[in-house]
């Protein structure tokens, strides 16, 4: 197993981790519109003081690891996996960066809002969806990496 194995491998873990996305994406994004006004900043706050280690640190790996891939792809790996793969990645960045990370600013500096909200949940579905292809496109690369000759 070479080096490329071994990246493959790590990112396979990475997006398999991620699927929590969906657990963001049915759970804590709606439960954000149950929480009353006034506790609302100091709930958010407390959310986005301690998300960083279990979602956003391992969220922007998983953006990223499919460029690390490609630049080690095993030989047997299809080449146009790997690019749809980074394309994912791609989409779930754009969507953190100019959608989600946006909004969550306004709701911590303004308190609850239940229009950003929806549009929170709404605008997540992008990024679940590419987080969730790219787990599945990972595990199709390593199914070409580690299957049968």
């Amino acid at each position: 197993m070479d080096f490329g194995h071994h990246v493959l491998l790590v990112a396979l873990v990475i997006q398999i981790y991620n699927l929590q996305i969906w657990t963001i994406q049915i759970v804590v994004y709606p439960l954000f519109g149950k929480v009353g006004p006034a506790e609302y900043i100091p709930y958010h706050r407390f959310y986005t003081a301690h998300i960083p280690l279990v979602v956003i640190i391992p969220g922007f790996l998983s953006f990223l690891m499919p460029v690390a891939v490609f630049a080690v792809l095993p030989e047997s790996v299809p080449v146009w996996l790997a690019i749809v793969n980074i394309v994912m990645g791609l989409v779930g960045l754009a969507v953190t960066l100019g959608l989600e990370i946006p909004r969550h600013g306004r709701l911590e500096r303004g308190g609850k809002n239940d229009a950003l909200i929806a549009e929170l949940v709404a605008y997540n579905w992008p990024r679940t969806a590419s987080i969730t292809l790219s787990a599945g496109l990972t595990l199709a690369m390593a199914a070409h990496a580690f299957g049968p000759v």
